[in-house]
């Protein structure tokens, strides 16, 4: 599968949070392709979880265009906030 960025997402890779924390291209894509935690409640955006480091977790909000998946944004979060609100729906 093909991966796409919005300009937004990619202003974000160049910030300083994100490279501090180790986030990078390789990283958004392997938490979209093996999600610890995936939220579908908004089709047709998505939202995939995975673990990032000991503390937190990295939220990739995407969706799918034709055969290729849009990165629309992504942020840290503290591990087990997003998570624990998507398992107990």
């Amino acid at each position: 599968m093909k991966f796409i960025y919005t300009s937004h997402a990619e202003e974000k890779l160049t910030e300083r949070e994100p490279k501090k924390l180790g986030i990078d291209k390789r990283k958004i894509q392997e938490i979209v392709q093996n999600p610890e935690v995936i939220d579908e409640s908004d089709k047709p955006v998505l939202m995939a979880i995975g673990e990032l480091d000991n503390d937190h977790s990295l939220c990739v909000i995407y969706r799918y265009i034709q055969e290729r998946i849009l990165i629309i944004t992504f942020f840290p979060a503290k591990k087990g906030r997003y998570e624990l609100k998507i398992l107990s729906r």
